[in-house]
């Protein structure tokens, strides 16, 4: 995949879905997802902290920003900055997640309920809200050459290395959350009542539309022909 000098990795350029990692609290990253809606505006899920104004600029050529996303209750530290620059963008999120950040964030964010969301959407793009959650969490799927490209949101991740301070990297052990292609257990434990009930739902997910592409919201990019076996394989063994 190609990535621009601003740093958007081309994921489909046909399709126009594109990711980019960003960082945020100091070193940690993360990635934000981007797929077009119904009416060619672009629906942007997770938008990066401290944008600069070429990640703006090159995102333009792919159409007008249409709805800002926090996929779940954590990521929604870079709507502020995204709002500022595409004022009539519709924002959106889960009900768990709204009712977190208004405790969390310092600033102010109003939210539609991301069931609104799903109306302005077309076919080749959609998304799961996880009933029963703690924090709200979503994770969406969009068509792309040879199946569908996929933001698992926090429920999987690909770190090649495992993060933080040595309680945190125990945590990441004992959840087996990093390192490689693995079932964020340590982030579901704060996002879900019922861990095994979402994967059992995102299996049903990935079964209907077959990823292609993964993106996880945190660790790299996975492509290649054995991924939607993989990722069920990966589910299965969670369950």
């Amino acid at each position: 995949m190609q990535t621009t000098p601003a740093g958007w990795i081309i994921v489909d350029r046909a399709a126009r879905v594109l990711a980019h990692t960003y960082t945020f609290a100091g070193e940690a990253t993360s990635t934000c997802f981007v797929a077009p809606m119904a009416d060619g505006t672009l629906m942007v899920v997770s938008p990066p902290t401290k944008p600069a104004d070429a990640l703006f600029d090159e995102l333009a050529e792919y159409g007008e920003v249409g709805a800002l996303v926090a996929n779940n209750g954590f990521h929604y530290m870079g709507q502020k900055a995204w709002r500022e620059r595409f004022p009539d963008a519709r924002r959106f999120a889960p009900e768990k997640a709204i009712e977190r950040i208004a405790r969390k964030s310092r600033y102010p964010l109003d939210f539609e309920p991301i069931s609104a969301l799903a109306p302005l959407l077309g076919a080749s793009v959609g998304f799961r809200d996880v009933p029963d959650s703690k924090c709200g969490e979503t994770w969406f799927w969009a068509q792309v050459a040879g199946g569908y490209a996929w933001y698992t949101s926090d429920v999987l991740a690909n770190m090649q290395g495992i993060p933080g301070n040595l309680v945190v990297r125990t945590l990441f052990k004992l959840t087996k959350s990093a390192p490689g292609y693995r079932v964020f257990g340590l982030a579901l434990r704060f996002m879900v009542k019922k861990p095994k009930a979402a994967l059992k739902l995102m299996l049903q997910d990935v079964e209907a539309y077959p990823p292609a592409v993964v993106v996880p919201a945190h660790g790299e990019i996975l492509e290649g022909g054995d991924i939607a076996a993989r990722t069920k394989a990966l589910l299965q063994s969670a369950i």
